[in-house]
Order: structure tokens, then C-alpha cells, then sequence
């Protein structure tokens, strides 16, 4: 068997060797207690190796009352994330019905606007135009509604020559007339500044 440093002439463990330069739980600190062959040595190796794990029994017991509380502020964070996905989710959804809506509305008026010219009521068709200006303005990214805006845009030029050439002349002096007037003039202010 191995051997343990001797003191005065007895075999045992020096005082540097149990003081703590043994690591418990490692390949030398089991080499070191098969090499003992001194009962006194070993006792204290034992009452050190006792400590040692009431030592670590105290620290894995406050580590794990410490799990409790992470556990629920994990679960704090979890459902904090949830919600902040839920209002995003949410606040797209509402976008896109709003968008929807202001697609269907942009419908309405170009249909609209070429009901009212038909039916020569001219003051709803600049409401329809202006209308649609409004929404196309707001939501001027989607480019697949080119045609719907050509065709707007020339129930629009079809209304204003209406307007310059038959009701115009006689002046836009007050009722329906002058709102046509007006709505035709602001959406064309409006157009040049959104550069339609």
C-alpha cells in the first residue's frame, strides 16, 4: 500500500495535507485516502470529509430555494413574452383589417364615383373621388392597385370637365356646385403634394 508522510517517526498525514489542499470528488483526493494506513489520519479525513458535505448540503439546499423563485420569474418572463407576441400579433391583425376595410372602402368609391357620373350627381361623385384619394393617399404602398387608380383618376378628369365646362361657366356661386368645386380643387392641392 502506499504511505502517508511520517511525523516523528509515526505514519500519518501532515497538517498541510488536511488543511485543506485536499479537494474532495477528485481522482488525487481518492489516491491520497487508499494511501492512508494511519487511523487517527483518517478519522480526521473523515470528520473534514463530513464537513465538507454538510458544507455542500448548505449550498445546494439555498441553491435549490433559490429554484422556486426562478422558476416563477421564468415563468413571469415566459408570459410576459407571450403577451408582447400577442399584442404584436394582435396589432397586425388589426392592421391588416383596417387595411381591408380601406381596401372595400376604395372599392365602394371608385364603383361610386361612376354610379354618380351616370346619374349626373356630381356633388357624390366628388365626395367618391375625394374619398378615394383620402384612402389611396394613406395606403399609397401597395402598387397592385394601379388600375383602380387609373380608373379613378379618369372618372376624375371626366367629373372636372364636367364641371369646367358646363357648371363652371356659370360660376361656382353656392349649393352642390361650389362643394364639387371645392372637393375637385382640394384634391388636386392634396394630389400635388402626395405627387399623384
Amino acid at each position: 500500500m502506499g504511505t502517508t508522510p511520517e511525523v516523528n517517526g509515526n505514519n500519518v498525514a501532515d497538517e498541510e495535507t488536511l488543511g485543506g489542499s485536499i479537494h474532495f470528488g477528485t481522482a488525487e483526493a481518492v489516491e491520497y485516502v487508499r494511501s492512508l494506513t494511519d487511523v487517527g489520519a483518517m478519522t480526521r479525513l473523515l470528520h473534514e470529509c463530513i464537513a465538507h458535505q454538510r458544507a455542500v448540503d448548505v449550498e445546494l439546499d439555498e441553491l435549490l430555494s433559490q429554484r422556486t423563485d426562478l422558476d416563477r420569474h421564468l415563468l413571469q418572463l415566459q408570459r410576459s413574452s407571450d403577451v408582447r407576441e400577442l399584442d404584436l400579433a394582435q396589432s397586425r391583425v388589426g392592421n391588416a383589417l383596417l387595411r381591408i376595410d380601406a381596401i372595400v372602402e376604395r372599392a365602394n368609391s371608385l364603383e361610386g364615383v361612376h354610379r354618380a357620373l351616370e346619374a349626373e350627381d356630381y356633388e357624390s361623385a366628388s365626395r367618391y373621388v375625394q374619398t378615394f384619394l383620402q384612402i389611396d393617399a394613406q395606403y399609397k404602398d401597395s402598387g397592385s392597385d394601379q388600375l383602380q387608380r387609373d380608373r379613378l383618376l379618369a372618372a376624375k378628369k371626366q367629373l372636372e370637365g364636367i364641371v369646367h365646362s358646363t357648371l363652371h361657366p356659370a360660376g361656382c356661386g353656392g349649393g352642390g356646385i361650389a362643394v364639387v368645386c371645392w372637393i375637385l380643387e382640394e384634391s388636386d392641392c392634396n394630389e400635388v403634394k402626395n405627387g399623384v
